[in-house]
């Protein structure tokens, strides 16, 4: 019992402890048997928990094929450094000849020449800024004001405009410059009052203008450098004008689809390996005896490899490389696919991602993913619950089961207490007569 201190032995010399200790060893069997049954109850949980993780991330994996802009896979190119080009899922295969005949510019306006930024100009009135066919902003205008609090004045304004000083070594001039590009950007400038030069012809050093591509043969204007658009899902970036034509290409991106078809693959062989680790497979022994040969556990792994045979509507995945080994692991065959894609990549994009209204094999194999790992009410979830109550169960026989031997060994102790003390007796009474015939 806890916090108890016994001294057997001391009337029959025997190691009384020792003895009630063996004893209660030796009937202590049941309950080691039932503690490596919670242990091992409870690893099971965590190995189902495990296979709940990576069906999650064999989720996310299929999402990312489960429709036409994850399946569909375009790379972009371009012939020259001046046009790049970039392509989204919404592209189509093709190419087109393209010469860039101007980019756009924002408009960049001056002043006329002061000696000073910083010296008081001495003007009073408004000067008025307007961008395109936005709202005009009359700026006030004190004769205490300078270039440099201009600049401060016109960037509090409001407007899309930026204002800098320009020293040009001798003189000082006031740049105000549209902060977007594109002809209806343009800035117009009106003064009261003042004398800045702004409303002047040549005060206009770059004039806001579109830009302007030719795309085999037909004009194409945009209000910035970025023409999209024109080119189904494609975007051409403009960084300088062209004398001669650009060729962009588009393809389809088997290196793109390639990775997500391999994270696909990693993450069913990641469910398929733990299960075949936790419930055994052919020579694989269960790491877990409550999970040897576990029902559940093998049903995922059929279902998942009859949905890869099986596939969706539109074709099987082995057809693009996909296939089911005998160990029901996957492996994937990149010159298989290459050659899917290159003979008719619209069937590629069926057969993964489907059609309107008809599965493709993805939404299939996430079909079966849920029936196993729905929160709450999925037949993982349910595997667990059980288990985790057998567990609490157990733990409850193992408290009784403890009662029982601190109970059986409270009682030896206590007859062995009786047994010392009638030793104890007998002892001391052989000793009385020893020492009476000794005196006759």
């Amino acid at each position: 019992m806890a916090g108890t201190i016994s001294f057997g032995g001391i009337g029959s010399g025997l190691d009384t402890e020792g003895i009630v200790q063996g004893l209660v060893s030796a009937s202590s069997t049941g309950l080691s048997s039932l503690k490596s049954r919670a242990a091992a109850t409870r690893a099971a949980v965590s190995d189902l928990s495990e296979v709940g993780s990576l069906l999650g991330k064999l989720k996310s994996a299929l999402g990312a094929l489960s429709d036409d802009s994850g399946v569909r896979s375009y790379k972009a190119s371009s012939s020259s450094s001046a046009l790049v080009a970039s392509a989204s899922s919404a592209a189509q295969t093709g190419a087109w000849s393209v010469q860039v005949q101007q980019l756009a510019k924002e408009q960049r306006s001056y002043s006329s020449a002061f000696s000073s930024s910083s010296a008081a100009l001495g003007q009073s009135g408004t000067l008025s800024l307007q961008v395109g066919s936005g709202d005009v902003k009359n700026i006030d205008i004190t004769a205490d004001d300078t270039l440099d609090s201009l600049v401060t004045k016109i960037g509090a304004s409001g407007a899309r405009v930026s204002a800098a000083v320009l020293f040009d070594g001798t003189e000082y001039r006031l740049q105000v410059r549209g902060l977007d590009t594109g002809a209806d950007n343009a800035l117009t400038f009106s003064e009261t009052g003042t004398s800045f030069g702004l409303t002047l012809p040549g005060s206009v050093v770059q004039a806001a203008q579109n830009s302007q591509v030719l795309i085999d043969g037909f004009t194409i204007s945009r209000p910035s450098n970025q023409v999209a658009g024109a080119l189904p899902g494609v975007t051409l970036n403009l960084t300088q004008t062209t004398t001669e034509p650009v060729t962009v290409n588009v393809d389809a991106d088997s290196a793109a689809l390639k990775t997500k078809l391999g994270s696909f693959v990693s993450a069913d062989n990641a469910v398929v390996n733990k299960v075949h680790q936790s419930a055994g497979f052919g020579t694989i022994k269960a790491q877990n005896p409550v999970l040897a040969g576990d029902s559940l556990l093998r049903n995922i792994t059929g279902r998942l490899g009859n949905a890869v045979a099986d596939s969706g509507t539109h074709g099987t995945l082995s057809a693009l490389g996909v296939s089911v080994t005998k160990e029901g692991s996957l492996t994937l065959d990149s010159t298989k696919l290459d050659k899917a894609l290159a003979s008719d990549a619209a069937s590629v994009v069926k057969v993964l991602a489907g059609v309107s209204g008809d599965d493709g094999a993805m939404d299939v194999l996430s079909g079966v993913v849920d029936s196993f790992n729905q929160t709450g009410s999925g037949l993982l979830a349910t595997k667990k619950e059980t288990l985790e109550q057998r567990a609490k169960t157990i733990d409850s026989r193992v408290d009784r089961e403890q009662q029982h031997l601190d109970w059986y060994a409270e009682m030896l102790r206590r007859q062995f207490s009786v047994m010392d003390g009638s030793v104890a007796g007998s002892n001391a009474q052989t000793d009385y007569l020893s020492a009476i015939m000794k005196l006759k």
